[in-house]
């Protein structure tokens, strides 16, 4: 997918700074201050697609490197979700759901359900960049959906599920939550955007994000929302794998790796496979473009070898308000900090259980809130109150990496709004 530029994502996050999330009235009855007489509503989950996912082809290559979930800035007043986006990794072998949860502002029931049937799942592996509406679309470009048989589109590589809105242009207060099941086996990326909901200054519905049993890649773009992330990685020859991308073959010999000179262990030297061949780290990247706020958790396992970044690039006064980055949970004798200023509590990096022989490298985790500001969130229908005034806030824009602060957690769990 052609990711869109920096300058233009922040010339639309500006241009949406300090409104409150929400969903449109189907009939447009809007007053001029931007609220409506109409109130909020939401359906329950759906599934929208379920069909075959092979991760690995007939020789155990990677038959599928890339899925794209949710659309931050949409194409021609379309396609944005709007909404929570997860994504789960306990799915049933070479198999993906794609569930849906819509939502909009609306007079009543009837008229919602009007709104939530022209919301629609769109699933293709071309034009990602600029999505044209499902008619004008190549059949065999397609992934969501059953074929004239009745049977699931099988999953291609590139494929990107984006929420495409059936009519003139889509209502800025409606949107839907995207809930994506992928088996434990897909070590690939998946790239995920999502936006605020801000149309209704009384119900400002954030985007939020959460990753759940991750033993991939991942790179999150968002707004004022909150985003969770559990990593599970696979253990090979006893240790865990911060190189899902690699074949186990090679990930085992440069766990066994011993030095050719002195025939000493060197687990993960340059030299060994993995990184010798340049195979691509298991990485979490996510970001808060400016001028949002997120707060966003990395839950590891304590003994996996990272590399970490956790930053707040916004603005941050030591002796007034600033957003923390913490790193929790770990031995501090594992931990070797680049950056441990104790007068910018705001950036922590460095790296965890690095191994002896290793120069750099790990699994990489890079945690970015470019904004540090209060955020009004009012996250489901039943938490509004449209005699409330305006949403009580708080300080937004921390970041952590931990080790076990999320465990038993579900993204269900997490998520606020349920």
């Amino acid at each position: 997918m052609k990711r869109p530029t920096h300058a233009l994502m922040t010339a639309y996050l500006v241009s949406i700074a300090g409104s409150a999330v929400g969903m449109t009235g189907c009939n447009g009855n809007e007053t001029d201050n931007g609220s409506s007489a109409n109130k909020p509503f939401r359906d329950k989950w759906r599934v929208e697609h379920e069909g075959e996912f092979k991760a690995l082809d007939d020789e155990g290559n990677p038959a599928i490197q890339n899925i794209l979930i949710g659309n931050m800035l949409g194409s021609a007043d379309n396609f944005i979700n709007r909404g929570d986006v997860i994504v789960k990794f306990d799915g049933e072998p070479d198999t993906i759901k794609i569930e849906f949860r819509r939502f909009t502002f609306s007079t009543d029931e009837e008229a919602a359900n009007e709104v939530f049937d022209k919301l629609q799942l769109w699933a293709y592996n071309a034009n990602t960049g600029s999505p044209k509406k499902p008619a004008d679309m190549e059949e065999d470009a397609r992934c969501g959906g059953e074929n004239a048989d009745g049977e699931p589109y099988p999953w291609q590589d590139g494929c990107a599920i984006f929420v495409y809105y059936d009519g003139m242009s889509q209502l800025k207060r409606a949107g839907v939550d995207i809930r994506v099941t992928l088996p434990p086996d897909y070590h690939q990326d998946v790239s995920i955007e999502t936006a605020d909901n801000v149309e209704e200054f009384s119900y400002p519905n954030r985007g939020n994000v959460c990753v759940e049993g991750l033993a991939a890649t991942v790179d999150v773009q968002m707004q004022s929302g909150e985003a969770y992330v559990i990593a599970n990685p696979s253990e090979v020859a006893g240790q865990l794998n911060p190189y899902p991308k690699c074949p186990e073959d090679l990930v085992q010999m440069c766990v066994e790796f011993q030095d050719l000179m002195t025939m000493e262990p060197a687990a993960w030297d340059k030299d060994c496979p993995c990184i010798n061949q340049g195979y691509e780290p298991g990485t979490v990247k996510v970001t808060a473009l400016k001028p949002a706020s997120a707060n966003i958790t990395v839950d590891l396992p304590a003994s996996l070898w990272t590399s970490f970044r956790a930053e707040n690039t916004g603005k941050n006064e030591l002796s007034g308000n600033h957003c923390d980055a913490t790193i929790d949970g770990f031995a501090e004798s594992a931990i070797a900090y680049k950056d441990n200023d104790a007068n910018k509590p705001w950036l922590r990096s460095g790296a965890i259980n690095v191994p002896p022989a290793a120069l750099a490298g790990g699994f990489f985790v890079s945690l970015t809130s470019e904004g540090c500001e209060p955020v009004a969130a009012v996250e489901s229908p039943g938490d509004w109150d449209p005699n409330g005034g305006d949403p009580e806030t708080e300080l937004r824009g921390k970041t952590e990496v931990c080790s076990g602060c999320l465990a038993g957690k579900s993204c269900e769990d997490l998520l606020p709004g349920g």
